[in-house]
């Protein structure tokens, strides 16, 4: 009988030694969880920085827009999704684009949820393949900062070692004929953009947020999201948008051998 109960006691103890790690691992899982998707609310409003890029350098080579100065330089670059179709990456990266950014996924303007690019794994995985550096977006309809996280989630747990070195993007922008978020407010906008980037950000990616400059200027309150690189949509052959964007989209109907029929033309400014 003793050893019986010495047997049980031990038995015991070993059940609240696992239920006492099982509650400590469990804790600290919840806390890690908060900390990287959770949204603190707007910070205080900034100065919004212009950009000191001169226009004047500017040049065209192999099809492509570059720019030079003493401060910086560039790299080339496209991006893409669905529409696209397949793509034969390695020509691509022949043709001389050092990057890509590709759609991870969106959500959808009607049903509201969350729908993963049906080519990005594909394009992810060749685009790398083909040693192009590689980044993301997606296309939110989020109306709630819990949707913005949502959303930011569903990025991470796509992207998470995957090799994304270049930015994670939040693209909102408004569907004509579709009233998701018609009715939001600048701050309401401003919120959701800035709780997408700020999950991105804590997982150790690069938020950017996308927009021509319509959008970034009346939809937006970039006073409080200076802590994040602009994307800037403006097809023309040089732009006057005078705050400060790391990467522009300067048309929309470019061309390069790899990919049959248009295709984005992006230009990324580095800093030497």
């Amino acid at each position: 009988m003793r050893k019986s109960k010495k047997i049980n006691l031990s038995f015991r103890i070993k059940i609240i030694i696992v239920a006492v790690a099982l509650a400590m691992f469990v804790s600290t899982v919840t806390v890690f969880y908060i900390i990287l998707g959770s949204y603190d609310g707007l910070g205080m409003r900034q100065s919004i920085p212009e950009n000191d890029y001169n226009m004047n350098y500017l040049y065209e080579e192999g099809g492509f827009l570059r720019y030079e100065d003493d401060n910086y330089e560039s790299a080339v670059g496209i991006d893409v999704s669905y529409y696209q179709k397949d793509i034969d990456w390695e020509k691509v990266k022949a043709a001389g684009a050092d990057f890509a950014i590709i759609r991870l996924g969106y959500r959808g303007y009607e049903t509201g949820e969350l729908v993963l690019d049906e080519y990005f794994r594909e394009n992810l995985r060749e685009a790398k393949d083909a040693g192009l550096d590689v980044g993301v977006y997606f296309f939110s309809q989020a109306t709630t900062t819990s949707e913005a996280i949502k959303e930011a989630r569903f990025v991470i747990r796509h992207i998470r070692g995957k090799g994304v070195t270049y930015p994670v993007v939040f693209d909102m922008e408004p569907i004509e004929g579709a009233d998701r978020i018609t009715d939001l407010t600048v701050e309401e906008k401003t919120e959701i953009a800035d709780a997408f980037c700020q999950v991105i950000e804590r997982n150790g990616y690069t938020p950017m947020i996308y927009g021509n400059p319509q959008w970034l200027n009346e939809n937006l309150d970039l006073s409080y999201l200076t802590d994040y690189d602009i994307w800037l949509a403006h097809y023309a052959e040089t732009t006057d948008f005078p705050y400060c964007f790391k990467m522009w989209q300067y048309t929309q109907s470019g061309k390069i051998d790899g990919i049959k029929g248009d295709v984005d033309l992006d230009i990324y400014f580095i800093a030497k």
